[in-house]
């Protein structure tokens, strides 16, 4: 079987390393495509030696008259999804796809004083756009120079994103193609599944509700599996006993200690500020204050942190070491060896539930954008059936500190339980990829004709793209 995996940028294949080393231990071939990047080579390091894997760069631009008009259609959808009635708190997620929604569409359709009705008729008109908007001839053909027998894809959702272009084409010559949402977040906080493919592969329950409700993909068509981006860590073992490892980050052995795990800047953009706060106020009480504190900057904002020592606060160290962003060993004994962890919204959250960690967060309005206004955030909460005990300030946060380490194992069981729902719903013990692989097997088997627009698509085209023109 040949695979043919859109991935716009190479760092997304971070996140299913083990799937594409499994699809070539099983005798397949990949062909991984990206966007270009100006004066930078493609390459990927970790199969770069691998003789079933292949690395080119793919177009991103159409080359017909529909090039100009595209893009801006699909940002101004990805727009309207944030005024629909479910998103009406999520003021941050909706400014952000303002920012890339053509000019004069966020002033027509405001989202105070939009009904209902004329929300809708926007949206369908949008739909039936991208709907009439045909296949790139362009994009046909770099798919069949490579003649796949599958064709992945991730991660899709970016506003405007050109992908879509290739589930279209896709579909146009026949081949199967699917979607592997790359992130826990991704089909809730950014754009749409605008063409539905034949599949798309989903971690959880959560994610399969969100891909028909928000995205209108057939149910028949999303597959849960599980998310293969956690076997790597669910594999490792400490690398370093307590001592050791306290050594490096600078904690007394013989103390326990906190671990702050922080977020992305879109989450939270002046996290050091809280986190003197937070460290401050755990110091102040008698029943936690001797505890270490150890920061961890989130891999994807670390500038924040350059300089930032925390020598102000007596026992707080913060990681300096090189951060990875995919199965990190640091990050493990980090994790392994704490007493708990704190954190506002982010993924090793979930690599804490893992491990079994009680997992703390506070929230509030200076962070509610990242926090209560995002639907991905709600699913991590114990009292949404997730595994993250939540406080409403720093009073009852030391609270539940308190409480936590006096009974260490208490959260243990509930951690297991999200951990089975949400990222191994198919048994904790049992690796995602290989399951993974099994369904894209079985997509490439799908027996799909070649797709063929109805008749009165090819006026309905042109008068479309007429009023685009004058518009």
């Amino acid at each position: 079987m040949k695979v043919l995996f859109l991935v716009h940028n190479l760092g997304k294949t971070r996140h299913f390393e083990g799937v594409i080393q499994e699809l070539t231990k099983r005798g397949h071939t990949l062909v991984i495509t990206a966007a270009h990047k100006r004066n930078k080579p493609l390459k990927l390091g970790a199969f770069r030696n691998n003789p079933r894997v292949d690395v080119v760069s793919n177009p991103v631009r159409r080359v017909d008259e529909w090039e100009p008009f595209v893009r801006p259609l699909r940002q101004a959808r990805d727009y309207t999804r944030f005024l629909d009635p479910s998103y009406a708190h999520a003021d941050k997620l909706a400014a952000r796809a303002k920012n890339y929604a053509p000019p004069g569409w966020t002033g027509r359709l405001a989202r105070t004083g939009l009904s209902n009705g004329r929300r809708r008729l926007v949206k369908l008109a949008l739909e039936m756009a991208e709907t009439l908007v045909p296949s790139e001839r362009y994009y046909e053909l770099f798919i069949r120079s490579h003649a796949p027998d599958v064709v992945l894809v991730t991660p899709l959702i970016d506003f405007g994103s050109y992908q879509t272009d290739y589930v279209k084409s896709a579909h146009r010559l026949g081949i199967p193609v699917a979607f592997l949402p790359f992130s826990w977040d991704n089909l809730t906080n950014r754009g749409l599944v605008r063409i539905a493919p034949d599949r798309v592969l989903v971690w959880n329950e959560h994610q399969m509700r969100e891909a028909v409700t928000y995205h209108d993909v057939p149910s028949n068509r999303v597959v849960v599996t599980g998310a293969p981006r956690f076997d790597d860590f669910f594999a490792m073992r400490p690398s370093t006993t307590r001592a050791e490892f306290c050594a490096r980050a600078g904690l007394d052995p013989s103390q326990r200690f906190l671990l702050y795990l922080c977020s992305s800047h879109f989450v939270a953009p002046d996290e050091v500020g809280f986190v003197r706060r937070w460290a401050q106020a755990v110091r102040r009480d008698p029943s936690v204050g001797d505890c270490g504190i150890l920061v961890r900057p989130h891999p994807a904002n670390t500038e924040a942190w350059n300089g930032v020592d925390l020598r102000d606060i007596e026992k707080a160290a913060v990681w300096t070491e090189p951060l990875k962003v995919q199965a990190d060993p640091a990050l493990y004994d980090s994790l392994y060896h704490c007493a708990g962890t704190v954190g506002l919204n982010t993924s090793a959250m979930i690599e804490a539930g893992i491990l079994g960690k009680p997992v703390f967060t506070i929230q509030t309005t200076e962070f509610e954008g990242g926090q209560e206004q995002t639907l991905h955030f709600h699913y991590l909460l114990a009292r949404n059936g997730g595994h993250v005990e939540v406080a409403g300030n720093l009073e009852q946060h030391i609270d539940q500190l308190r409480e936590s380490l006096a009974q260490p194992d208490a959260g243990v069981e509930r951690c297991r339980r999200f951990i089975v729902s949400f990222v191994r719903p198919r048994g904790i013990d049992i690796p995602v990829a290989p399951i993974m692989v099994d369904e894209i097997e079985r997509i490439a088997r799908l027996h799909k004709p070649l797709g063929r627009s109805p008749l009165w698509h090819y006026p309905a085209r042109q008068s479309l793209l007429a009023f685009l023109r004058r518009r």
